[in-house]
């Protein structure tokens, strides 16, 4: 992770513990789905997000799918699965975080 990242996730887990935070409404999953695969509640993933770090940080093979630069992708090995994590801030609604993705690296 570049300094810009840093300061990006720093910043997302400052919003998440003001509770400025949502799950992503998708039509091709369902991050509660997701969650439940994976055996965790909606609080236990944000604090799981909260204890990501630079180590974490992955670099998205498909690089067309976030211009902006906003958005960080994540692996994370829980409850002995890798679990891949994408986040955006979106200004839309004020200030937020939103999770994109959480759910098993690969599905």
């Amino acid at each position: 992770m570049n300094k810009e990242q840093i300061k990006l996730l720093n910043k997302m887990k400052i919003l998440i513990r003001k509770g400025k935070r949502r799950f992503k409404e998708r039509k091709d999953r369902s991050y509660k789905d997701a969650l439940a695969k994976l055996y965790l509640t909606e609080e236990q993933a944000w604090k799981h997000i909260l204890s990501l770090n630079s180590n974490m940080y992955f670099v998205d093979s498909k690089p067309y799918y976030y211009k902006e630069n906003n958005t960080l992708i994540f692996k994370k090995i829980i409850n002995n699965y890798k679990v891949y994590i994408k986040l955006k801030i979106d200004l839309i609604n004020g200030e937020e975080v939103v999770c994109w993705s959480f759910h098993k690296d690969g599905e």
